[in-house]
């Protein structure tokens, strides 16, 4: 059984994720021929925008660590598919 739990689960192929903590991460499927998950840990600001935008903010953070995966270096790789 996961400590996480689902608050969004999005067609673009990606989730927002809150942990035991209250943390909220997302977790986007990048990827060509080769497919794998990152996960980027939402800090204070993002935290505030998602809880005011939702969907939509989610939708731009994940096309950004689509077109980005290191995100900066805050991505973190999850499973591989």
């Amino acid at each position: 059984m996961s400590d996480e739990e689902v608050v969004l689960q999005s067609p673009l192929l990606y989730r927002v994720l809150r942990g035991r903590d209250g943390a909220l991460s997302i977790e986007v499927l990048v990827g060509g021929i080769v497919q794998f998950e990152v996960r980027v840990l939402l800090n204070d600001e993002e935290t505030a925008s998602f809880a005011k935008e939702g969907r939509s903010f989610a939708d731009r953070m994940a096309q950004a660590i689509m077109a980005d995966p290191p995100f900066d270096g805050r991505s973190v790789r999850s499973s591989v598919l």
